[in-house]
């Protein structure tokens, strides 16, 4: 769920990613990004007989590759090749589970491999195979990248040594520590393909982007207090502390020590998804990648508005309720915190469904643990306040009618994430009204229809004030979003260069390639802000295409410029000469403007 206030439909949370400093992690091309080594699970091949070959990969600290699959099209897949040997047969590589990652220069989550990554090939050994020895060869295509830049598509290989024994022949099992590893991991190269969809359900949606834990953390906790006033669970406070003050004759520390049992309890139920969530990981996140998973999320958010409407009640079962008032004392308060979150499940499902899938792609055992804790203590705060201070329950106004009101304003607000659910399975303008509808109905509706509450005075502003909201809300997907125009280049030539100096011109060379995705991004978000523009006046544009890597026209290009990776902007004055620092990595406007003192 997201916690932006014009956009406060959340779908998904997001992943928190340090940027590296402009050059660090550049690996000189003497020292590869990745290493690749061939293991099997076996001391030797026998004929007749199946066995598995390990393509390891080791990818150095800071960096990254794609995935066999990326998530847009123009990027190029990490692809593994095993040569043909005489006698055995290999099946398609099987690729682990990658890892989906928002980077500081990428406005969508990118499906990634780093560290140690395996990729397992399941091979058989022909029954009539001529025994002896065989050479196995590896190749792993890859394009590796940090956080600041890509560097040239490059190609790892590997070779491995190993016997063919007769049929019948007993082997021993070997290397047990990374088969079960990778033969446990969804793979990629097995099976349908993953929509080209971000693993949660609001893509590109990055309210937590930037922030620190710290941060993270607080708002998750007033996201849980918030969550307080959804008419799941408003009306189970007071019932709640009513019934610990019944059973402490009084005495303030025993209703107290009752809430913290009751919170305590809660925090277990709450940690304990949070924990399941990281451990389960990549698999979580791969079934929200599936258009049936996203299309039966958004059938339960949307039947949950319905009961907002009051078409239907939706009860937790029996077997829940009955435990959360029958047992007394302690054990009483913590049973009842167990099971609470079933009790409010349809008012704080959706956004325990967003957490749970953010917590999923961090794969963090302590960050969903903290996570859901914070929410559990922001959802326990008023129990622990109001056990303190009994009489405060006084103070609180009763959830009559202008709790039906609220319920309402949580089932528009509800239809409205159902479609954000959708966004991945949506075209862009058709989202946008998708989710501008049930607020602009809703706003409507507050504003001159809604009934309830009337003879509150301050209930009648309150309900103005939720339909003014709701109707600006819903601005931002009725408006089409505002481009400006982009920078105009030339193509890179020495001609190009002489004219300049001819001229007394300073002169931009961008460097790119189409693989290049923070080229992209510094396109279409940098080089399009109208401040840029002006700073760049006067200047001569020219664009350096470095795609075709192996050519020798690049190659010349990148020695002559000494370009590391690409995106590398360079900025010569009239004498031909660098006069400002370079641009290595995606750069927002500000940023970019630094080098550009007014």
């Amino acid at each position: 769920m997201t916690f932006r206030p014009l956009r406060g439909l959340a779908a998904t949370c997001t992943v928190l990613f340090l940027a590296a400093a402009p050059l660090a992690g550049q690996v000189p091309e003497s020292s590869p990004v990745v290493t690749l080594r061939l293991a099997v699970g076996s001391d030797k091949l026998v004929a007749g007989q199946p066995f598995r070959l390990a393509l390891v990969a080791t990818i150095a600290p800071g960096w990254h590759v794609n995935a066999n699959k990326p998530l847009e099209d123009y990027l190029i897949p990490t692809e593994a090749a095993v040569a043909a040997v005489e006698g055995l047969t290999f099946a398609p590589p099987a690729y682990p589970a990658h890892t989906e990652k928002k980077l500081p220069f990428s406005e969508a989550p990118l499906a990634l491999f780093d560290g140690e990554t395996v990729i397992v090939v399941e091979g058989t050994a022909a029954d009539d195979a001529a025994p002896g020895p065989r050479t196995l060869r590896a190749t792993l295509d890859y394009q590796p990248c940090n956080d600041a830049q890509c560097l040239a598509p490059a190609q790892a290989e590997a070779m491995l040594a190993i016997d063919l024994a007769p049929a019948g022949t007993l082997a021993t099992p070997t290397n047990a520590t990374l088969f079960p590893l990778a033969g446990a991991r969804t793979t990629e190269g097995a099976g349908p393909e993953p929509a080209a969809a971000a693993t949660s359900p609001a893509a590109g949606s990055d309210p937590f982007a930037g922030r620190s834990l710290p941060a993270i953390l607080g708002l998750v906790f007033l996201a849980g207090l918030a969550l307080n006033l959804t008419p799941c669970v408003y009306p189970l406070i007071p019932i709640t502390v009513g019934f610990f003050a019944r059973q402490s004759d009084g005495k303030t520390s025993r209703t107290f020590g009752l809430a913290v049992a009751y919170v305590l309890g809660m925090s277990v139920t709450y940690s304990a998804l949070g924990v399941f969530a990281a451990l389960s990981g990549s698999l979580f996140g791969s079934w929200l990648q599936k258009p049936v998973v996203l299309i039966v999320i958004a059938l339960i958010v949307l039947a949950l508005a319905l009961s907002m409407f009051g078409l239907f009640e939706i009860q937790a079962p029996h077997f829940i309720t009955d435990r959360t008032g029958s047992k007394a004392g302690v054990a009483g308060a913590l049973t009842m915190g167990l099971f609470v979150g079933f009790v409010a499940a349809p008012c704080i499902g959706p956004f325990v469904i967003s957490l749970l899938t953010y917590v999923a792609q961090q794969g963090s055992v302590a960050l969903g643990f903290g996570l859901f804790f914070t929410l559990s203590m922001g959802l326990g705060l008023p129990y622990l306040v109001l056990g303190t201070v009994s009489g405060s329950l006084k103070a609180m106004p009763r959830s009559g009618e202008w709790m039906i009101a609220v319920r309402k304003v949580f089932g528009f607000l509800l239809v409205a994430l159902a479609a954000w659910f959708l966004r991945p399975l949506l075209p862009a303008r058709v989202f946008d009204f998708a989710v501008a509808a049930p607020l602009l109905a809703g706003g409507v509706w507050f504003l001159f229809f809604e009934k309830s509450g009337a003879s509150l005075g301050w209930f009648r502003w309150m309900k103005r004030a939720v339909g003014i909201a709701l109707l600006a809300a819903a601005v931002p997907f009725i408006l089409p979003a505002k481009k400006g125009e982009a920078l105009v280049f030339r193509p890179y030539s020495d001609a190009a260069l002489a004219e300049a100096a001819a001229a007394g011109k300073p002169v931009v060379i961008d460097f790119f390639a189409d693989w290049c995705l923070p080229c992209k991004e510094l396109e279409k978000f940098t080089f399009t802000d109208a401040r840029v523009r002006q700073a760049l006046e006067g200047w001569v544009l020219l664009k350096a295409d470095l795609t075709k890597s192996a050519s020798p026209e690049v190659s010349a290009l990148r020695t002559k410029w000494n370009i590391q990776g690409v995106p590398t902007m360079v900025f010569l004055g009239p004498d031909g000469k660098e006069s400002r620092p370079r641009v290595v990595q995606f750069e927002k406007p500000a940023a970019f403007l630094s080098r550009f003192p007014k």
